[in-house]
């Protein structure tokens, strides 16, 4: 076969699944749709090369006594005097997810930069950012009265200074303004946290250094409530005349003309689930692997921050001011959504106006990445290099609960038992030799048991997991995935299981998976089609696509790994857990988008493929014609398939699906059944 390079463009296509006129829409990467705003106003001009900005935001090591996690952990448990004095106070504090409970000794942070170094000892025509910190913050709204900007360091140069301190002047007088540098937000982001696991590797790994900005700020949120604004934006009128943030307000989005979310600003008070929301979205997109291919765009950010309005009912009327609430009522607390560009008129600058610095001067101000040796460790890259194509068979053993011994089947009458060949495992080779299937038992009857026969080729062992083996492999920890269980309990059904489970079980151990009522045909006998320099394969389907009934890959091969996280993304996007389209959710959709994120095609012809990230490679036979003609897989051939389901204790996905909504279960939506309910918040000033 002629090796092909993968195209470049993302396939955003509607297609046929295979004859039953299901329309799969596979928007892989996002399901939300977003387009750019372009912003323009200036206010403020300030050129700043290259050269100059990579030797200025260097991070300053003499700063290293001035760490602003102080003010993170302490923010609202002191208060520094009006006059701004160098004075001490005691602070005891008590938080166990940020290993609080201890008594700091804290100065005013302002006063201990300024006395220690100045910026232009670092760099000339610096100037230093400094918290404006509140004496007392008044108590007399929902959403606090902090203001939060993320930079990489606070020495920036005078004009930037000068633009954003006269900006920001008069909001400061009755909030606070609060700068978190690099090294700050560095110790503060690589805690362990029993909330959110995830975030510190996440955070340390990002692609991006936007993405990386985002999420600290998201967690900012989440832990202390606020506002967060990207830096090169200083307020408007309405924003200074404190019109933008009522007492009543919550959360609060700024919405643009064509109805998607400005990841400009937030705000929010501490532990909403709004917030809760985009967190998620950020774990399970996943951003961290976001690549020059995939940059991290505008559109990508508002698709993080606004992921939440999909929960929301939706406001028919485009009103500069809505506030909405959960379509299902399950998660109590309201989203305000402000619109600042409308058709009848133009009040972007009224709320939050942009300013002109060069874009050298913004990117320095971003949050620097880790050094690119470092970031290859990173979980998500370290997993997608292991190329060593070794397989833990002990651990397989362990899953699958290996045995051969028949003791319980009596209707239906046939037990079939994993069997393990020592030569199923062939140095050189990248496919193990082995079938593994999954039933809800190990009982089958005999036209099933005609079929699975079939699988056991000469050389191959036969691995059947039945619903304990599932679960065992699924129970596992996967710190490559790490939002795997919240989503497991979003699945409705043992179909939406054995999706996610065929996915993991081939990136664990790799192999063949097969569906129980498939059959080789006569182009598949024996698996000698897959040679040992066959990395995955995939017979083309009728709809186009690949395969998702039938495929074979190498342990730790990207698609896997790329259709377990399209199934956790869409899992999370679900609005109704018992009413979700399976194949769309966790099924040939996902799987799809797997290769689409592999080789950037989602509908791949007879060929070989490779990833140019990892030079794994993918190989796909057949056609759409070869697919209806059984050369390669005969589908569906068992007689019966209905009654001998029931037989076997199983229903189709549909049964078990309608039998939920009839009695009314699990109408909620994904995100309200794993919203933890010990960080519900308490509703009312903070």
């Amino acid at each position: 076969m002629k090796t092909q390079t993968a195209k470049h463009q993302v396939s955003w296509s509607k297609r046929w699944h295979d004859n039953k006129s299901l329309a799969i829409l596979i928007f892989c990467g996002t399901l939300g749709i977003t387009s750019v705003l372009k912003l323009s106003v200036l206010t403020s001009s300030y050129v700043f090369n290259s050269e100059e900005s990579n030797a200025l935001y260097q991070k300053p090591q003499s700063l290293n006594a001035t760490s602003n996690v102080q003010s993170l952990n302490t923010l609202d448990n002191h208060t520094i005097p009006k006059d701004g004095k160098n004075t001490s106070v005691i602070i005891s504090v008590e938080d166990e997810e940020n290993d609080f409970g201890k008594n700091y000794y804290a100065e005013s942070i302002t006063e201990k930069i300024s006395n220690s170094i100045s910026c232009e000892d670092i760099h000339p025509n610096t100037v230093m950012l400094r918290d404006k910190i509140l004496s007392q913050e008044d108590d007399d709204r929902n959403i606090p009265r902090k203001i939060h900007f993320v930079v990489r360091s606070r020495c920036v140069p005078q004009e930037v200074a000068q633009v954003h301190n006269a900006g920001w002047e008069s909001v400061s007088k009755d909030h606070s303004i609060l700068y978190h540098d690099q090294q700050s937000i560095d110790e503060y982001m690589s805690r362990d946290r029993r909330d959110w696991p995830a975030v510190a590797s996440a955070y340390k790994c990002a692609f991006d250094s936007m993405a990386k900005n985002d999420l600290a700020k998201l967690l900012l949120l989440w832990d202390y409530g606020g506002i967060v604004v990207d830096m090169g934006h200083i307020p408007g009128p309405k924003f200074d005349e404190g019109k933008i943030i009522s007492d009543q307000d919550e959360c609060l989005f700024e919405m643009t003309r064509d109805n998607t979310t400005n990841p400009r600003f937030l705000a929010c008070q501490a532990r909403h689930w709004a917030v809760y929301a985009a967190i998620v979205r950020f774990l399970t997109v996943p951003f961290v692997d976001y690549t020059p291919l995939f940059p991290y765009t505008w559109e990508k950010r508002s698709d993080i921050v606004g992921f939440v309005a999909s929960f929301m009912k939706p406001v028919h009327e485009l009103q500069e001011r809505s506030v909405l609430t959960d379509k299902t009522a399950q998660l109590n607390g309201t989203i305000t959504q402000i619109r600042t560009s409308s058709s009848s008129s133009n009040t972007v600058e009224e709320f939050l106006k942009p300013v002109d610095f060069q874009n050298d001067t913004l990117k320095g101000m971003e949050l620097e990445l880790i050094p690119v040796p470092e970031q290859e460790k990173c979980m998500n890259r370290a997993a997608l290099k292991r190329d060593s194509y070794e397989v833990d068979v002990a651990s397989l053993f362990d899953v699958v609960g290996y045995t051969t011994q028949n003791s319980t089947c009596v209707k239906p009458p046939n037990f079939i038992g994993s069997n393990y060949n020592e030569g199923s495992i062939v140095k050189g080779r990248k496919i193990p030799k082995f079938v593994h299937m999954t039933s809800k038992f190990r009982c089958f009857t005999g036209n099933y048991t005609l079929s699975i026969n079939k699988w056991k080729f000469e050389g191959y062992s036969l691995f059947i997991h039945d619903d304990a083996a599932v679960d065992r492999l699924l129970s596992k920890e996967w710190p490559e995935f790490p939002l795997l269980q919240e989503a497991r309990s979003c699945i409705a059904t043992g179909a939406g299981m054995a999706d996610l489970w065929r996915y993991l079980v081939i990136w664990e151990y790799g192999g063949i998976y097969t569906d129980l009522d498939n059959e080789p045909g006569p182009r598949f006998l024996n698996a000698s089609i897959i040679t040992d320099d066959v990395d995955s394969f995939f017979e083309q389907e009728g709809g186009g696509f690949p395969s998702q009934y039938f495929f074979a890959a190498s342990p730790h091969h990207p698609v896997m790994y790329h259709a377990v996280q399209h199934a956790i993304s869409r899992l999370m996007e679900v609005q109704s857990i018992s009413e979700q389209l399976v194949p769309l959710i966790t099924g040939p959709g996902a799987l799809k988008c797997g290769v689409t994120s592999t080789i950037n095609d989602g509908y791949p012809k007879r060929g070989i493929y490779k990833d140019p990230n990892t030079n794994r490679t993918i190989t796909v036979v057949g056609s759409r014609r070869q697919a209806a003609t059984h050369d390669y897989l005969r589908r569906s051939v068992t007689i019966n398939k209905k009654t001998d389901l029931v037989k076997m204790g199983m229903k189709h996905y549909s049964k078990e699906a309608n039998q939920m909504v009839e009695q009314k279960l699990k109408m909620h939506s994904c995100l309200s059944e794993i919203y933890p309910k010990s960080f519900t918040m308490t509703h009312g000033k903070q």
